[in-house]
């Protein structure tokens, strides 16, 4: 898949393509829809699917006070649109310029003089132009008037309610992983660097690998968690991860930390993920160091029962709605 960073980079304008347009945060079952229909569409027609989005969530600049936390790091979302089949992925500038231009000029400059839509695949609530002037209703007026075909696709349903992203970071608040990993239709990795501590846990018997986080993605609900971690060489290793305050050690501070089941190696520098399998239990206060070092053998062994036993899901069916 070809990268375009900014629009400014696709270069010659291209003559004609299939173009997904959204934010795509989380690539979810409902956005994997939108991709999937533009990818079919531009096969039958013989010319590149192309899936366009933004370096950042629009609301970042429109409103700031209401962005939300992300489903997916940049790297993941491209990985992932990838995996679905397109053939470019165009990551445009959200600045002014973008963001002052009429929902004709959009279509205008962008789509069809840049991009070369000849089709073009939405969700039915998108929206966009200066002040949200565009709609799908403005979509569909004038197909005959820019030249394009427009797929506008009703939200996908999971056990009668729509995916959404806003559904999945509720989950995800829940402690409700499980249903995150339902309704997104692949893992959920929370993605950093691996940080220096207070190496607490080296001192109880559980080195941990603390997690500072790439970008602003969705915490799951404090407490324990059953756990797989991908380091950056590619390895998968199971664990027991904490999110919280840890509040029997006074000071301590809030930390994503995950103890690594038979390993022993130093992880300072690098990258790292963790994909929640299951919640174990609330973060509690204990009365002594010795009293959660019992509590953490408990988790770590209930853990390895859970991963031992694991098998994903596969992915529920991604039918056109």
């Amino acid at each position: 898949m070809k990268i375009y960073e900014g629009l400014e980079n696709v270069a010659p304008p291209l003559p004609r393509s299939t173009v997904a347009i959204g934010t795509f945060d989380g690539v979810h079952l409902g956005h994997r829809a939108i991709i999937r229909t533009a990818v079919e569409d531009a096969h039958t027609y013989h010319r590149p699917s192309l899936v366009f989005t933004f370096d950042r969530h629009p609301l970042e600049r429109l409103d700031p006070s209401r962005v939300p936390t992300l489903l997916t790091t940049p790297a993941q979302r491209n990985a992932l649109i990838e995996e679905i089949g397109a053939e470019g992925l165009v990551i445009a500038r959200f600045d002014e310029t973008l963001s002052e231009l009429t929902a004709d000029e959009f279509i205008l400059r962008i789509l069809k003089e840049t991009l070369g839509a000849e089709a073009i695949v939405v969700g039915e609530n998108f929206y966009f132009g200066k002040d949200r002037s565009g709609d799908v209703a403005f979509l569909r007026e004038n197909q005959e008037r820019f030249g394009y075909h427009l797929y506008a696709l009703a939200p996908v349903e999971l056990s009668g309610e729509k995916v959404s992203s806003t559904r999945i970071r509720e989950a995800l608040k829940l402690g409700e992983v499980e249903e995150a990993e339902r309704l997104l239709g692949h893992p959920y990795w929370l993605a950093g660097t691996i940080v220096g501590g207070q190496r607490l846990g080296r001192t109880l018997g559980y080195p941990t690998a603390n997690l500072s986080l790439t970008v602003n993605q969705t915490v799951p609900k404090d407490g324990i968690y059953a756990v797989i971690a991908k380091l950056q060489d590619g390895r998968e290793v199971g664990g027991a991860c904490s999110i919280g305050n840890r509040p029997t050690v006074e000071g301590a501070g809030r930390s994503i930390e995950t103890f690594l089941f038979d390993f022993n190696e130093d992880l300072y520098g690098q990258e790292f993920s963790v994909r929640f399998v299951r919640f174990l239990r609330p973060e509690l206060k204990f009365d002594s160091l010795d009293a959660l070092t019992q509590q953490m053998q408990k988790d770590c062994d209930k853990a390895r029962n859970i991963l031992r036993a694991f098998a994903p899901a596969p992915p529920e069916s991604e039918t056109k709605p």
